[in-house]
C-alpha cells in the first residue's frame, strides 16, 4: 500500500494522503 501511494505521489498524480484516500475510495485500481 505504502509502496504504491509513494509511485503515485512521484507522478505527480496527487499528494499522498490524498492518493490513499482514492486508495480506500476504490478509485485506484492496482
Amino acid at each position: 500500500m505504502e509502496r504504491l501511494q509513494k509511485y503515485i505521489a512521484k507522478c505527480g498524480f496527487t499528494s499522498r494522503r490524498k492518493a490513499e484516500e482514492l486508495i480506500i475510495q476504490g478509485k485506484v485500481k492496482v
